[in-house]
């Protein structure tokens, strides 16, 4: 034991590499030669460790950081997640740790006060049982004062083509519910699209297979519904406020999920459908809710050198939308039907110019449209402020690819003749 603990320092003091250890061998001071003429017991003691013992030892160095966790990072997506998020998928045994952060400054031009928030700060926590059975979860402490779960499920890989995921997953619709990570998309804020329609980050309890065959990759899982009837429901982020994110919530009612996508070269092509009940037993003066969802979506991408093109087209049904809007705040219209998408286009100037650098600058622009009340329950209102046109444009810079600084302007203009207009700052990062 006290020979591991020795070693365990001797990792957080740097020597973790044979290389290193037999540098230090190679450049040890040669005994005097009156030291080795004595024989003594104290002077043996002070001989240069042979090659062998030197590879040995850094052998059990090596054996111990894949134990702690503290291998070399290796930043690669699977199966769409983000790639901190994936780092127990490339570790060959036991714990792996990783995380996010962000921080913003929003000033928005108008009478609205600006602000700023240390947004979010994450932990990953995976852990590798068995090279085809392990866990892995997201641990996330919003503004200073909310602490959730995003994920925590295990893992069983029975082969490349079948997985079996159980636990608290990732909804898969859209591009940033999975990867969210604050590197890997454009803009200080995700887009309004995919937080106020595809209500990520969202993720619930259940379970499902995945897997790839050859350029296909497929997610299906059996998930516990929404729970429309929690009363925490808007009119302008329709069923996000439905999110039961797997805490304690009852579960009477269930959803499904299928994706599918494919991917060859530069080009990835993705679609999702989700279909399932949000009453979760609540009743009215009618009898049961069954409130039933649907939400449908395509997204494709296409990378190529230093340019990047995104698209996303989705549409959403709830029935019982009066009936479900009676149980929430006065005023509360939910939509009977639902539209948003966007294109976004962007491309790293630095590819070409400083194509070994590590860095990237890449100019941006985001055209989104979104409609909440594309369809009312008749006798409801239609909110044209819930129509809306939104442009955001900006700069993406890493001066490594794991860190980010960003910035952006967004105007939002609304069928009610409104417009908003705001200036974003922010840094993220990932480890």
């Amino acid at each position: 034991m006290q020979v591991k603990i020795i070693v365990a320092l001797a990792v957080l003091l740097g020597a973790t590499s044979p290389s290193r250890a037999e540098d230090a061998a190679s450049t040890a001071p040669e005994k005097a030669p009156a030291a080795q003429e004595g024989g003594s017991a104290a002077a043996s003691k002070d001989e240069p460790a042979t090659k062998e013992e030197v590879k040995a030892l850094a052998e059990e160095l090596r054996r111990l950081k894949l134990e702690m966790g503290l291998r070399d990072v290796e930043y690669d997506s699977y199966g769409g997640m983000g790639p901190a998020a994936s780092k127990v998928y490339f570790a060959p045994k036991g714990l792996s740790i990783g995380g996010y952060g962000e921080v913003f400054y929003r000033n928005r031009l108008g009478d609205q006060p600006n602000d700023s928030d240390l947004f979010r700060v994450v932990l990953y926590t995976g852990y590798r049982f068995t090279p085809k059975i392990l866990f892995n979860s997201e641990v996330e402490y919003e503004h200073q004062n909310e602490l959730a779960v995003e994920f925590a499920y295990l893992d069983f890989l029975l082969s490349e083509e079948v997985g079996i995921r159980v636990g608290n997953v990732l909804v898969p619709m859209g591009f940033v519910n999975e990867l969210h990570e604050p590197p890997f998309f454009h803009g200080v804020f995700r887009p309004t699209v995919e937080r106020n329609l595809i209500p990520a980050t969202w993720n619930e309890n259940g379970l499902g297979l995945h897997g790839a065959v050859g350029s296909f990759r497929y997610k299906a899982y059996g998930l516990v519904g929404l729970n429309g009837a929690s009363g925490d429901l808007a009119s302008g982020t329709w069923l996000r406020g439905a999110r039961t994110g797997g805490g304690e919530a009852p579960a009477e009612t269930f959803a499904g999920v299928l994706n599918v996508g494919y991917e060859t070269g530069p080009i990835s092509v993705v679609g999702a459908v989700y279909h399932g009940r949000a009453g979760q037993g609540a009743e009215d003066d009618q009898g049961e809710i069954r409130a039933d969802v649907t939400l449908a979506e395509a997204h494709a991408q296409l990378t190529w050198r230093g340019l990047q093109l995104r698209g996303l087209y989705v549409m959403g049904w709830l029935d019982d939308a009066a009936r479900l809007s009676a149980l929430q705040d006065d005023g509360v219209v939910l939509g009977s039907r639902t539209r948003g998408g966007y294109l976004e286009a962007a491309y790293d100037v630095l590819a070409l110019a400083l194509p070994d650098s590590g860095q990237s600058l890449s100019p941006f622009v985001r055209y989104e449209l979104l409609d909440l009340h594309d369809e009312v329950p008749s006798g409801l209102s239609r909110d044209p402020a819930l129509d809306q046109t939104l442009w955001t444009a900006g700069l993406t810079y890493k001066p490594i690819p794991t860190v980010v600084v960003k910035t952006d302007y967004q105007r939002t203009d609304t069928e009610a003749d409104t417009t908003l207009e705001q200036v974003n700052f922010g840094v993220g990062y990932v480890f």
